[in-house]
């Protein structure tokens, strides 16, 4: 698959673009299926498929509170790419694109720019400068300006939609068995290894801080998981973990610091070193919320007990 950072302006001659449209934060089925129906429909017209999405997303560029990600940006194209798409164009939304109409729109970029033969979009998709565009007003400046719609009705998993915004939630909540529902595959959260104070070394259980791209997390607390070491020669095997998501609030914060939520994994049975390393991480079960202990020796103790739990957890499982 090929990836575009622009919108370039495509010469003839071209094959046209069946291009799905729509911001497809974490690829969920919902999102799959408009994929789905772009790479089937130029696969019958022998055309190229492709997807045109924004990142950062509209809300950052118009000053609207941006949603937590779905999934680390890497993570989508690899879903898109194994779905059989043919070009991703993952551009920014500026505020000159946002002031763009719903005609201009359709007429300077899915019809001049992308040369499209068709646009495929989901259920209540809306475009153009205060969201006045429609489908029902993409269907009539596609028939102008040379290009077909098709619109994807909404998906169901047990009964309810899939959506990114019930995703989102399903995470929060700490039910990921709901999230791997809509997801069709197991939730997961991708982030770098980077320094931290060590601290969990000298306590006798080290741990890898993770770091990535602002994501919807699970509720705070001891997990257990397992992770994967990602890189150009693939994945590894899966380490299971026992890990803290939370504030750490038994450790004295540095001075001027704000604590922020951070992402502390033991591995299990893992020895070497992990520091810039990308993490792909899958929570399991939460063990216990997060607790403030008086010392420590108390901490590290109850650390201990932490790991115990998860390997129990993970034997049995």
């Amino acid at each position: 698959m090929r990836c575009f950072a622009a919108v370039p302006l495509r010469r003839s001659p071209v094959r046209p673009l069946a291009l799905a449209l729509g911001v497809f934060d974490g690829v969920h089925l919902g999102h799959q299926a408009v994929l789905r129906a772009a790479i089937g429909l130029a696969r019958r017209r022998s055309w190229i498929s492709a997807a045109l999405t924004f990142d950062p997303p509209p809300e950052a560029a118009l000053g609207f509170p941006v949603p937590l990600r779905l999934g680390h940006p890497d993570d989508q194209i690899e879903r898109m790419a194994a779905l059989g798409l043919g070009e991703l164009y993952r551009v920014p939304f500026t505020a000159a694109l946002g002031r763009l109409s719903p005609r201009r729109f359709a007429s300077q970029v899915l019809a001049k720019s992308l040369a499209c033969g068709a646009v495929v979009v989901g259920r209540g998709f809306r475009f153009g400068a205060g969201a006045l565009g429609t489908v029902e007003t993409l269907r009539t400046l596609g028939l102008e300006f040379g290009f077909t719609v098709v619109e994807v009705p909404p998906l169901s998993v047990a009964g309810s939609p899939v959506s990114s915004t019930r995703l989102r939630r399903a995470v929060t909540a700490g039910r990921l068995g709901v999230a791997a529902r809509q997801l069709g595959r197991t939730w997961t959260y991708r982030g770098s290894v980077v320094r931290g104070r060590r601290l969990g070394r000298t306590l006798g259980f080290p741990t890898a801080n993770v770091e990535g791209p602002q994501q919807v997390l699970p509720p705070r607390g001891v997990w257990v998981g397992r992770c994967r070491i990602l890189s150009e020669r693939g994945r590894s095997r899966w380490w299971g973990f026992a890990g803290n998501l939370g504030l750490r609030p038994s450790i004295k914060a540095l001075p001027g610091i704000k604590a922020v939520a951070t992402i502390e994994l033991h591995l299990l049975g893992f020895e070497g070193r992990l520091e810039g390393r990308v993490l792909e991480v899958e929570f399991f079960k939460r063990l216990r919320p997060e607790k403030k202990f008086a010392s420590l020796a108390a901490l590290s103790a109850q650390i201990g007990r932490d790991v115990h739990g998860a390997l129990a957890y993970l034997e049995e499982h």
